[in-house]
């Protein structure tokens, strides 16, 4: 017997704002937080534009952490930190969750960002002599010895670490696991906490997913990858962000057996593997009929069909095609009438933050049944109950995942 997953901390540090009450207000009132940056302009790029979260959001948060630690994490492990600080605190538990054993961690983050001024000197170092373009691995080694902390790099770099840090932090004892897999990160980490708990593995989760895209070396990285919109709007694509979405799932027997809060339901789950070339430089029809695949093993997973679907919207053309092509081939005529929300032209592409943050947003929607004004096709009418969200995640390279929310009974 399946036993059902319940929702019980919610946390966002966005762009938006810090909390889920802060980031649902903004997207409520149709705020946006991309904007043009100097720091970003100084990397000499065609794309200026991204989506932080100001110092001001975070600064009244830091006491929670010791302040020993913080300077040892990257942007990602600070910015998930917080936000498991507000989820525990949420769901009304303390370290170990009672059952520290029972109690996982499992989190979506990008691969970590070295920063760019040591990695440009690191590669020019490590040259071939005699075949310039060419990394010469004694020259390499040669530099790291002698010129990199390792300590220091070691703990800035390695992406288990964030995880490492949230178990660590809240005494989780269990299973811990780090979904280093882009985009789709957050979303796995989530669909797979869920399995856990229905499956009798775990009894509690922190899941969900951080990231720090805007770090200059992921941010180079994709802009020469033509991920990016440009400023001059020539090329179309991600305007990208930093964030943690994190939440608290544990059994809702044992949810409702301490009194906790139930702010929504794990119905469903389900994810495909993508393909070697980058999205949009292959078949689409291809990329198309794992997604449809994918969203219908979801909707059959829930058992019920959504009422709002949250796309991941990220503003990639391709993925933009073949996400209404795939919801179409599975919800047919019944997408015209459905609202579907984009979020990220709210708070930009978070990475593996995205879906988690626009999951738990979802469940803000299925509570106050109402739908934030970034809608592309048919809003419901206010105060028309909502049950269910279908919400999608995909990667660069045609990985997907869905997860299916359903209200608090």
């Amino acid at each position: 017997m399946r036993r059902r997953v319940a929702v019980t901390g919610r946390a966002v540090v966005s762009p938006l704002g810090v909390g889920i009450d802060a980031h649902w207000q903004a997207l409520v009132e149709g705020r946006t937080a991309i904007v043009a940056s100097a720091r970003l302009a100084a990397l000499g790029l065609d794309v200026t534009r991204g989506a932080p979260v100001p110092p001001e959001f975070i600064q009244p948060y830091l006491g929670r952490l010791p302040r020993k630690q913080q300077k040892l994490y990257n942007r990602a492990t600070l910015l998930g930190m917080l936000a498991a600080s507000l989820a525990m605190e949420d769901a009304r538990l303390g370290p170990g969750a009672g059952d520290p054993l029972r109690f996982g961690v499992l989190l979506g983050v990008n691969a970590l960002s070295w920063e760019l001024p040591a990695m440009t000197q690191y590669l020019v170092a490590a040259e071939s002599r005699e075949h310039p373009g060419d990394l010469d691995m004694a020259l390499a080694n040669s530099f790291c010895m002698k010129n990199i902390n390792p300590l220091d790099y070691s703990l800035k770099t390695l992406p288990n670490l964030a995880a490492g840090h949230l178990a660590i932090a809240h005494d989780a004892q269990g299973l811990c696991r780090a979904m280093t897999e882009g985009p789709v990160g957050g979303a796995r980490a989530v669909g797979q906490a869920f399995r856990l708990l229905e499956e009798g593995d775990l009894d509690v989760a922190l899941c969900g997913g951080t990231d720090a895209q805007l770090e200059e070396l992921l941010f180079t990285t994709y802009c020469g990858a033509g991920f990016l919109a440009s400023d001059d709007g020539a090329r179309a694509g991600l305007s990208v962000g930093e964030g943690s979405g994190i939440m608290v799932v544990e059994t809702l027997e044992r949810a409702r057996e301490r009194g906790a809060p139930v702010h929504a339901e794990i119905l469903g789950y389900a994810s495909g593997a993508g393909h070697a070339p980058a999205v949009g430089r292959d078949d689409e029809r291809a990329d198309v009929e794992r997604l449809a695949d994918v969203i219908r093993t979801a909707i059959d997973d829930a058992g019920a069909a959504p009422d709002i679907v949250g796309v991941h919207g990220d503003g990639s053309p391709a993925h933009e095609r073949a996400e209404i092509a795939a919801l179409r081939q599975v919800l047919g005529a019944r997408l015209d009438t459905l609202p579907v929300i984009r979020m990220k032209a709210a708070h930009g592409d978070m990475g593996a933050a995205g879906c988690p943050v626009e999951l738990l947003a979802c469940s803000a929607a299925l509570q106050h049944d109402m739908i934030p004004p970034v809608v592309s096709t048919p809003s419901t009418t206010p105060g028309v109950p909502l049950h269910r969200a279908l919400v999608l995640s995909l990667g660069l390279f045609g990985e997907s995942a869905a997860l299916m929310l359903g209200k608090a009974a």
